[in-house]
C-alpha cells in the first residue's frame, strides 16, 4: 500500500452527502473514509509536526535483552504511531518485508538491507525464533552498533476468492501492523536520508570573521597607524562575497523586500566607495564600519537556525518508519509487562508472574519511567532530550507550535538593516562636525558583548529619510515603533521631544556599560582634552582619558602637570633655608649701613631680589635654570662686596651671615635636583609615545569609545597636535603623578605689614667695632709691646693673669714629672723640654711684660691736650656700658656720652691732630671709642645725635694714614 498523502486526488477530497434510503456503494464509503483520513494525517503533519513526540528509546540490558520504552511517533504520512508499555525482547528474526516492500529497505541494486525483527517469546502465538543473545555472536557485532527502527508495515491482504467452505469475496484487508527492527550502522546510509535537511540555509552560509587591528609598539609615524587599520580592510571581498551567497540562499524569503531586486551589485559597488576611503583619518571608521557588517550578517545567519521546525514536511521523508536511534546501555527497576505491539493488549501473565507484579497495570503507575538509559558518550551536542541526534527522527515542529522567534521576518529584518547600514554609511569631516550643534558627543551604549541592536547608533550613519537607520537598526524597537527612542549622534534628527534620547547622560546610565564618544577625530588635542573633560566633570562619567603620541618625537609632548613630592619637598627645604638666609644677612646689613654707609648694601639687595624673582618651582614651566644660576652666583658676589666691609667688625652674638650664604652648595644641590627632575619628565613624556605606552598598558583596542571604568585614549600626531585615532583600555589607565592643583609645601612667611620685626637680642650686639689698638696688641703683641707704653693700671692688670698662669703650669708640671719617673729616656727627654718650654715661657712673658719700662700712652696731639676730653668721655661711656637698658636716668647718661663724645671730636677735628703721623694710631683708636660708645645710645630722641657724631668720626678717621 502506497503513501496516503502521496496519492491526494479529488477523489479523496470530496465524498457524498448521504440521504435517506439510499442505496450506498463501497466508492461512497471509501470516500468518505478516505477524506477523514487525509484530514486527520494532515492535521497531524502540518498543524502538529512529525517525529518522536516522546519516548522510543531502546537499550540492551545485562542479560543481553532488549527494551523499548513507551512513546508516541508521527510519520510524515501521518501514521500515528505509539507504544502505551515499555517492551522488553527476548528473540530476534531475520526481517526480509516480503509484504509492504518499503523502499528505504531497499537498496539501489535491489538487494535488501539486513534487518533483524525483534521478538517476545511470551507472547501469545509468537512464531519461535532465535535467542537475541547469540546475535552478536552469530554476526560479530555488538548491540550498541545497532540502530533501532520502528516500522509500520503497511500493506493489503486480498485472500482468494474461494476458500474452503465459500467462494464469497469478503474483501480486501488492510494490515498496519508495528515492528521493531534493528540495522547495523554499516547498513543504515540509506536510511539515514530520511532525516530531514533542517537548517539547510544555514549551513549553507559561512560568518564573516574581521582580524584584529595590530599596532607595532615600534611605530613612528601615522602613515603606519593608518596601515595597521588599512591592512585589517582588505576582508572587504570576503563581505562582498558572503552578503552575495547570504541574498541567493535567503532570496525566497527576502526578494520582496527590495524593489528593484537583487541589491548585493548596488552593495558591491558602495562597499568599494566606502572602503577607499580609509586613506585619511576616517580609516578607524571604515574599520567600525566592517564590524558593524560581521555583525549584522552573523546575526542574519543565526536567525535562519530553527529548532527542529518543518513547514509541510515532505511525506517521502520517512513516511512508514521512524529512526530510533543507537542501542544504549540501559536497566530497569521492576519487570516489564508483555505487550503485543500489533493490537496494543496486554498478556496474560498470572502463569509467570507473582501477585504483586499486578500493581504495575495500575494506571497511575504506568507513568513512571521504567526503564532508565545510560546516554553513553556518544553525545557530541546538547538537545533537550538528551538523546542522539544522527540516528533519531526528533520531532519537528509545526511554525506555528515554535513561534518563539519570528524567524522569517528577522530574517527580513536583518537584510534590511545590512541594506540601510551600506547606504547610508559616511564619516563626518571636520567642518561637517564643526557645523553641527552637537560636536562632541558622549552617548552611553552598551559593549560587543551586546547585539548590535542593543548598541547605541554610531555616528558614521548618516540619517536617510528615505531608508532610516533607526528604523532598520533595533528589531523589537522597529516591531513596538520605538525606533525615535534609539540613543546615537543624530538623534536630535529624529527625536525632537524625547529628552532621554536627545540628552542621555541626564538620566539613568547605570544599566549602559559603554560609552561611545564621536565627534573629536581632527580637532586639536588641547581643545579635545578640554572638552571631554568638561563634559566628563559635569556629568559625572565613570571614564577615564589619556592623550598619546603618535611619533617618538620628545619635544612635542606638551607637559602634564606632574608633581613630584619626594623632589617638590627636598628642593623647597633647600631654597627655604638659602631665601632665610639672605633675609638674615640682608636685616645685619641694614643695620650695618646705619653705621657704616660704605657697606655695598643696594647691590645685596638687587641680587637678593633677583634670586627670589628667579627662585620658581622645579616643575614650574617658567623656571629657568640659568637664570636662578647666574642670581646666585650675583647674590653670592654681592654678600663677598658686603663682607669685604666688615673686617672691621666683630660678630658677638652669632656667626658671620655672610658666610653661611658664601659657604652653601645650593648651585650643586639645584643642579641634582634639576637633573633628576628632568629625567622623570623625559621617562614621564616617553611613556606618552603610542607605541611606548602600548608597552606599558597591554589591552589597547580601537572600539569608538571606553567601557565603564576603563580609559579612552586620544591619539594624535606631533607636527600639528591634531587626534587622528582612538584606543580603549578596559580598566584606568591613571598617571598618579598628574595633580592638577598640587599643595603647597613650606608657603614664604608673608613679609610684615607693621612696625619692623624686633629681634631677640639687640641688634647692636649682633656685631662690635673692633678697636684698633686691641687687634693689634692681640695679633702681634711682641712688635708693639716697645711702642705702647702701659701705665701701672694696665701692668697690674696683667700680673695677676701671668701669676695665675705660672702656678697652674707648675702644677701640671709637677703632676707629670710625678708620671714620668722611670721612664724611658724618651719620656725623660720630654720631660725636659717641657721644664725648657716652661722657663722660656717665664724669661719671655715675665721679663717682657713686666721689667721693660713702657712708657705711658701720651693724649698730646699736634701740641693739642686733649687729657680731660679723653678723661670725660671714657669714664661717661664706662658708666653707660654697665647701666642696664631699663634703668632709671639712662637718657641722662646718654645725653652726657653724647655731649662728651661731641665736645672730644671737635677737637680731634683739627688740622694740627690730623697731621700728627706718630700718634695717629692712638687717635685712630680714641675715635673708634667714640663710636662704639655712641652706639650704646637707645633714646630715639639722642639717636640723631648719635649718629651725626658717629659720622663725624669716621670723616676724621678717613683722614689719617695708617703707619705702622
Amino acid at each position: 500500500m502506497g503513501n496516503v498523502l502521496d496519492s491526494i486526488s479529488k477523489d479523496n477530497t470530496r465524498f457524498t452527502i448521504f440521504e435517506n434510503n439510499q442505496v450506498l456503494t463501497a466508492d461512497q464509503l471509501n470516500d468518505l473514509f478516505n477524506y477523514l483520513d487525509v484530514q486527520t494525517r494532515t492535521t497531524r503533519t502540518r498543524a502538529i509536526g512529525v517525529g518522536i513526540i516522546c519516548g522510543l528509546e531502546i537499550g540492551v540490558l545485562e542479560n543481553k535483552r532488549l527494551v523499548l520504552s513507551k512513546g508516541t511517533a508521527i510519520t510524515t504520512d501521518g501514521d500515528l504511531l505509539s507504544l502505551d508499555f515499555d517492551q522488553e525482547f527476548d528473540q530476534y528474526e531475520v526481517f526480509e518485508d516480503l509484504n509492504a516492500k518499503y523502499p528505504y529497505f531497499q537498496l539501489d541494486t535491489n538487494q535488501r538491507i539486513p534487518l533483524f525483527e525483534l521478538r517476545n517469546s511470551q507472547l501469545v502465538g509468537a512464531v519461535p525464533g532465535l535467542e537475541l543473545a547469540s546475535l552478536e555472536n552469530t554476526t560479530g557485532t555488538t548491540f550498541k552498533d545497532y540502530v533501532g527502527i520502528l516500522y509500520l508495515e503497511d500493506y493489503d491482504n486480498d485472500p482468494d476468492l474461494c476458500t474452503g467452505t465459500d467462494c464469497d469475496n469478503k474483501g480486501i484487508t488492510a494490515v498496519k501492523d508495528i515492528k521493531v527492527l534493528l540495522v547495523h550502522i554499516n547498513n543504515v546510509r540509506t536510511l539515514l536520508q530520511s532525516m530531514p535537511a533542517m537548517n539547510k540555509d544555514y549551513f549553507k552560509l559561512e560568518d564573516i570573521y574581521i582580524p584584529r587591528v595590530k599596532v607595532s609598539i615600534a611605530i613612528d609615524t601615522f602613515n603606519e597607524l593608518n596601515a595597521s587599520f588599512n591592512n585589517v580592510l582588505s576582508i572587504k571581498d570576503d563581505i562582498k562575497a558572503k552578503l552575495i551567497k547570504a541574498y541567493q540562499t535567503c532570496q525566497t524569503i527576502i526578494e520582496d523586500q527590495f524593489d528593484n531586486g537583487d541589491p548585493t551589485t548596488g552593495w558591491s559597488t558602495l562597499l568599494d566607495q566606502h572602503f577607499t576611503s580609509g586613506s585619511s583619518t576616517s580609516s578607524q571608521y571604515v574599520y567600525d564600519f566592517a564590524r558593524d557588517i560581521s555583525y549584522a550578517y552573523n546575526e542574519m545567519r543565526e536567525s535562519l537556525f530553527s529548532d527542529d521546525m518543518l513547514c509541510c514536511p515532505d511525506v517521502d521523508l520517512f513516511p512508514k518508519h521512524i529512526l530510533l536511534g543507537l542501542v544504549r546501555d540501559a536497566s530497569v527497576k521492576n519487570p516489564i509487562v508483555p505487550f503485543d505491539i500489533r493490537n496494543s493488549t496486554l498478556i496474560d501473565i498470572s502463569p509467570i508472574a507473582s501477585t504483586n507484579f499486578s500493581t504495575l497495570l495500575q494506571p497511575k503507575l504506568s507513568l513512571l519511567r521504567n526503564i532508565r538509559f545510560n546516554p553513553g558518550t556518544f553525545i557530541k551536542r546538547f538537545n533537550k532530550r538528551h538523546i542522539d541526534l544522527e540516528y533519531r527522527h526528533h520531532f519537528y515542529e509545526s511554525p506555528i507550535l515554535n513561534i518563539n522567534d519570528e524567524v522569517n521576518e528577522f530574517t527580513r529584518f536583518c537584510f534590511m538593516r545590512l541594506h540601510s547600514m551600506i547606504t547610508n554609511f559616511k564619516v563626518p569631516t571636520v567642518v561637517e562636525v564643526q557645523n553641527l550643534v552637537r560636536g562632541l558627543k558622549i552617548t552611553p551604549s552598551y559593549y560587543e558583548d551586546a547585539a548590535l541592536g542593543e548598541r547605541s547608533i554610531p555616528f558614521y550613519y548618516r540619517v536617510n529619510p528615505n531608508l532610516p537607520i533607526n528604523l532598520y537598526w533595533n528589531f523589537n524597537a522597529n516591531n513596538r515603533k520605538k525606533e525615535n527612542q534609539l540613543l546615537s549622534y543624530h538623534s536630535n534628527t529624529y527625536s525632537e521631544v524625547n529628552q532621554a534620547t536627545l540628552n542621555p547622560l541626564n538620566f539613568n546610565i547605570l544599566k549602559y556599560n559603554f560609552f561611545r564618544i564621536e565627534g573629536h577625530i581632527g580637532f586639536i588635542r588641547a581643545d579635545v582634552e578640554a572638552a571631554l573633560n568638561k563634559v566628563i566633570l559635569e556629568n559625572n562619567l565613570p571614564i577615564n582619558i589619556q592623550a598619546v603620541q603618535v611619533e617618538k618625537k620628545l619635544e612635542t609632548i606638551p607637559p602634564r602637570p606632574w608633581f613630584f613630592p619626594h623632589l617638590y619637598m627636598y628642593e623647597k627645604s633647600l631654597k627655604s633655608t638659602f631665601i632665610d638666609r639672605l633675609d638674615h644677612a640682608d636685616l645685619v646689613n641694614d643695620n650695618l649701613r646705619a653705621k657704616d654707609q660704605s657697606i655695598p648694601v643696594t647691590e645685596f639687595k638687587t641680587a637678593k631680589q633677583n634670586v627670589l624673582d628667579n627662585a620658581r618651582d622645579i616643575g614650574d614651566p617658567q623656571f629657568n635654570f640659568m637664570s636662578y644660576r647666574s642670581a646666585i652666583t650675583n647674590v653670592m658676589s654681592a654678600t663677598t662686596n658686603v663682607k669685604a666691609q666688615t673686617s672691621k667688625y666683630a660678630f658677638s652674638n652669632t656667626a658671620i651671615p655672610h658666610d653661611f650664604i658664601l659657604n652653601a652648595d645650593i648651585l650643586r644641590k639645584t643642579d641634582v635636583i634639576s637633573g633628576i627632575y628632568q629625567e622623570t619628565v623625559i621617562k614621564k613624556k616617553t611613556g606618552l609615545m603610542l607605541g611606548n605606552f602600548m608597552k606599558d598598558n597591554p589591552g589597547l583596542e580601537h572600539n569608538g569609545g571606553v567601557m565603564r571604568g576603563g580609559t579612552f585614549i586620544i591619539v594624535y600626531t606631533a607636527d600639528d597636535q591634531r587626534v587622528v585615532a582612538d584606543f580603549m583600555l578596559p580598566y584606568a589607565s591613571i598617571d598618579k603623578d598628574v595633580i592638577p592643583n598640587p599643595p603647597v609645601y613650606m608657603p614664604p612667611i608673608p613679609l610684615p605689614t607693621g612696625p619692623p620685626i624686633i629681634p631677640r637680642f639687640p641688634i647692636e650686639d649682633i656685631f662690635e667695632i673692633k678697636p684698633h689698638y686691641v687687634k693689634n696688641f692681640e695679633d702681634k703683641i711682641v712688635p708693639y709691646v716697645k711702642e705702647i707704653d702701659f701705665d701701672t693700671k694696665l701692668t697690674n692688670r696683667f700680673n695677676p693673669k701671668i701669676a695665675e698662669i705660672e702656678s697652674k703650669f707648675d702644677l701640671k708640671l709637677a703632676i707629670t714629672n710625678t708620671k714620668v719617673d722611670g721612664i724611658s729616656p724618651q719620656i725623660a727627654g720630654f720631660d725636659q723640654r717641657l721644664k725648657d718650654n716652661s722657663q722660656l715661657f717665664n724669661s719671655v712673658l715675665t721679663k717682657d711684660l713686666r721689667n721693660v719700662a713702657v712708657p705711658n700712652i701720651g693724649t698730646v696731639f699736634g701740641a693739642k691736650n686733649l687729657t680731660n676730653e679723653v678723661e670725660n668721655f671714657a669714664r661717661n661711656r664706662k658708666i653707660l656700658e654697665e647701666m642696664p637698658l631699663d634703668a632709671p636716668g639712662r637718657d641722662v647718661i646718654e645725653k652726657t656720652v653724647i655731649e662728651s663724645a661731641n665736645d672730644l671730636t671737635e677737637k680731634l677735628n683739627d688740622q694740627a691732630v690730623l697731621g700728627d703721623q706718630a700718634n695717629s694710631m692712638v687717635v685712630k683708636s680714641i675715635l673708634a671709642d667714640v663710636h662704639s660708645g655712641t652706639s650704646l645710645v637707645q633714646n630715639l630722641d639722642l639717636k640723631g645725635q648719635a649718629n651725626t657724631i658717629a659720622e663725624r668720626a669716621n670723616t676724621i678717621n678717613r683722614g689719617f694714614k695708617f703707619n705702622r
